[in-house]
């Protein structure tokens, strides 16, 4: 008998404009926190300076370091003709043999680009913008992008140039500040978030390049360390120095992992099975420390999803070595080896109902879009009560998406 596909309608919901926050909660830990307390019970209503009394000893909280870049490139061509880049990863980063299981992409064979410092990126118009196309930045001269080849439905092989030194690697992303800019997600109102956060520092707001720093900074963790990301691990927008602090004084251990945020993440789902959704891939790495303390911890609380994706593409990655010793008899040399080795490459784990996790036992999460591979992981994460969850979100005047407020899931058991 086969199994019914799963239809993107049973992950539709009706949320109001007025529910989706344009602007971050300050402070940061100021943010509501819906605690979700398990199957046939109320939540309860907290805070996220909360966090410290909700968790204790033997718990490991695990945060996604990565750092976002000034990846939105507002550019123009030579003819006057308004435009805009997204970068998203250099493509001399993918690593060997990865690629998009859904669509069967390899993303070792494309574009010349790879050899000339290329990076994959979203191109608005790109209809419109013919191969070679050079654009240019008006916010700083020194900056411009060559368009090329499309890699997908969705991306473009560019270069940038800064002077006439390539960018060749997230390392050098900030070199695009002056040109660059903090890439919110296309329901946030920039105008609104920076002039919001640039009255609370006291910058001027109409100081262009003063706001835009301030809303970058903003659209950062506070433990951001590791450049690479087009978008913002959204769910540690809430974490502070004071409740880190309160949280290893409680006896709660700290681990970090790296996922660099992309398509994979906020890609919206167009298909109408989850099935026939194209998950792209996003590099990670998770050290074989975190790894360590993940097997020692009695619970494991990952924030955010891009944090419980790397932690399973991590925790399956190790099974492989243990599974193919095991079917060839030898001893368990290969899996204790792969047990104290760095984890990392390309993943395109796509979550969903039915999916196993391996490591996550808890997730601090913000809430999501409708129809959205991270309401997916949502569900398989805690089954269908996630609807509840987010009616008295709702009904309770929770603010929404990127910039607003979070939960806390427990895992339901299988």
């Amino acid at each position: 008998m086969s199994t019914p596909r799963l239809s993107m309608d049973e992950f539709d919901y009706e949320l109001p404009p007025s529910a989706i926050a344009h602007v971050p909660a300050e402070p940061r830990d100021s943010a509501r926190l819906l605690v979700d307390a398990g199957p046939c019970r109320a939540p309860e209503h907290r805070r996220v300076t909360d966090l410290p009394s909700l968790l204790g000893p033997g718990d490991l909280l695990v945060v996604n370091e990565t750092r976002v870049m000034p990846a939105r490139l507002p550019l123009r061509k030579r003819t006057g003709g308004a435009a805009e880049v997204l970068l998203l990863e250099p493509l001399a980063s993918r690593p060997s043999g990865t690629g998009d299981a859904a669509s069967g992409v390899s993303r070792t064979a494309t574009a010349p680009e790879r050899s000339e410092a290329g990076w994959a990126a979203l191109v608005r118009p790109s209809r419109r913008i013919a191969d070679g196309t050079v654009l240019l930045s008006e916010r700083d001269p020194d900056v411009r992008v060559v368009v090329g080849e499309r890699l997908d439905r969705q991306r473009r092989a560019v270069r940038v140039l800064v002077g006439e030194t390539p960018l060749a690697d997230v390392s050098q992303a900030r070199l695009l500040e002056r040109a660059g800019e903090a890439p919110l997600p296309p329901y946030i109102d920039p105008d609104t978030a920076r002039a919001a956060i640039a009255q609370r520092l006291g910058v001027d707001a109409d100081d262009g390049g003063a706001a835009r720093a301030a809303l970058a900074d903003r659209y950062q963790t506070v433990y951001a360390r590791s450049d690479g990301s087009a978008a913002a691990p959204t769910a540690g927008l809430h974490l502070t120095e004071r409740v880190l602090a309160s949280l290893r004084s409680n006896g709660v251990g700290i681990a970090t992992v790296d996922l660099t945020v992309g398509l994979a993440t906020f890609a919206p789902v167009t298909a109408e099975h989850a099935d026939e959704h194209e998950m792209h891939t996003e590099l990670y790495r998770v050290s074989a420390q975190t790894l360590t303390a993940c097997a020692a911890a009695e619970r494991v609380v990952a924030v955010g999803t891009t944090t419980v994706r790397a932690l399973e593409a991590a925790a399956r990655e190790q099974q492989r070595p243990a599974q193919a010793a095991e079917d060839v008899g030898t001893t368990g040399a290969a899996a204790e080896q792969a047990s104290t080795a760095d984890v990392c490459g390309g993943t395109d784990l796509f979550l969903r109902r039915g999916a196993e996790f391996l490591l996550v036992d808890a997730m601090l999460t913000n809430f999501h879009l409708p129809r959205s591979s991270l309401l997916l992981l949502i569900d398989a994460f805690i089954g269908s009560r996630w609807r509840d969850l987010y009616e008295t979100a709702l009904a309770q005047g929770y603010r929404f998406l990127s910039f607003g407020d979070a939960m806390l899931l427990q895992r339901t058991p299988r």
